[in-house]
């Protein structure tokens, strides 16, 4: 039996503007007008996800848009704290704010090296001061339908091990871990480069953040006040005068549809915030450096977060994750 070709539409013949037309034109505004109001919801994007099986840091571009992330990411102003106590700055951490400060003066980039002390001394110092553990090494596990993978950040923060607030890294190390993949797939291509002056949000930045957020709600976090899982990631400009951190509003309702295979899931909202490391610091000091305000603000929220937490069944530390997972 021979195959029939397939019957494609007829096109609808061309009029000139009548009644009927004119009432069909209002009917086709009304789905326009649901879609708008429909736009804090998306198709989930598991089920593209399921067709790429690969580690989330070698995506395609296309995993943006599935995921809902907007072409440029609003910027909203860092909040401003008040001064910091005194008792802040340890010997190491003065020593690394004043090499920093010394280069920028001169005009120089400043050393990845000395931009990731930075940050580790400040976590590590102000949780003495505060009181408060502060995991560096907080790993996170991506779930997403059958697929399950390990992120690692260069460096992650968390409370007490079980509430990561922020994920630091860079585009060497971006570049790093994508030639890794290369390598362990069998390919000698040169991995595309993270670009970090861009707006916009890295696909490895994303998986990372959502990540984080999973792992909020494996923990038995709590959301805030908008039901929301707050996540962050942090990494510096080509100059090393400025953080740029990206802070991700993942809804519970978005983990627990994503976990549950729902068809649509609520819009993740992403914003973006520029850091000054030094700031204003030539007048008032280092207790004026807005990347070192932001951290006592991390640093307390991590406290907090880890206090609504359940108090876990495994040991708290480095060894957690192998215990836990």
């Amino acid at each position: 039996m021979t195959a029939q070709p397939p019957q494609l539409p007829l096109t609808p013949p061309l009029h000139g503007p009548t009644a009927a037309s004119a009432s069909l034109a209002q009917v086709h505004r009304t789905p326009h007008r649901r879609t708008k109001r429909d736009s804090k919801y998306i198709a989930n994007p598991v089920k593209m996800f399921d067709h790429i099986v690969m580690h989330p840091i070698g995506w395609p571009d296309e995993a943006l848009q599935w995921m809902g992330v907007p072409r440029r990411l609003p910027t909203t102003p860092p909040s401003t704290t008040t001064e910091l106590p005194q008792g802040v700055m340890s010997a190491a951490l003065r020593q690394t704010y004043q090499r920093i400060g010394d280069t920028l003066k001169r005009g120089q980039k400043v050393p990845r090296e000395d931009l990731s002390n930075l940050v580790v001394e400040a976590f590590a110092s102000i949780a003495e001061t505060q009181d408060v553990f502060i995991y560096r090494r907080a790993k996170a596990y991506l779930t997403l339908g059958e697929m399950l993978v390990r992120m690692e950040p260069m460096h992650g923060f968390s409370g007490s091990g079980i509430a990561p607030v922020l994920a630091y890294l860079d585009e060497p190390f971006r570049s790093a871990q994508r030639a890794k993949l290369m390598c362990w797939r069998g390919s000698h291509v040169v991995p595309k480069q993270a670009r970090q002056a861009d707006e916009r949000i890295d696909v490895m930045d994303l998986a990372m953040l959502l990540a984080y957020a999973q792992e909020h709600k494996r923990w038995g976090i709590s959301p805030d006040a908008d039901g929301n899982h707050i996540t962050r990631i942090m990494y510096p400009n080509e100059t090393g005068d400025v953080m740029t951190v990206l802070t991700v509003a993942t809804p519970a309702e978005t983990l627990q549809g994503i976990q549950d295979g729902h068809d649509t899931l609520k819009r993740i909202k992403y914003s973006r915030q520029t850091v000054e490391v030094l700031g204003s610091a030539e007048e008032g000091g280092w207790q004026c450096s807005p990347l070192l305000q932001l951290v006592w603000t991390l640093v307390d929220e991590a406290s907090r977060l880890a206090a609504k937490a359940p108090t876990p069944r495994w040991p708290i530390g480095p060894w957690a994750w192998t215990t836990h997972f």
